[in-house]
């Protein structure tokens, strides 16, 4: 397999390297732009898990408490 000698900066005309260095910039933002829609699903993610757990917590120990009510009067 032949390799093809790597391409030095000289090699690129002026529009070559404006070209790049604007796609470069967009891949920048669209990463920045990823990462920040990342870290917001993760919020919302966590907030919902928090809010089940909660509720699950509360369920149960209103259920505990009943069963504690309930064990008391026999006693």
């Amino acid at each position: 397999m032949a390799r093809s000698a790597p391409i030095a900066a000289a090699d690129f005309s002026a529009s070559e390297r404006e070209d790049a260095m604007a796609e470069v910039r967009q891949l920048i933002t669209d990463l920045r732009d990823a990462a920040q829609d990342g870290r917001a699903l993760a919020r919302r993610y966590a907030d919902v898990l928090t809010n089940v757990v909660d509720e699950y917590c509360i369920e149960f120990e209103k259920r505990a408490e009943a069963a504690l009510a309930r064990l008391e009067t026999v006693e």
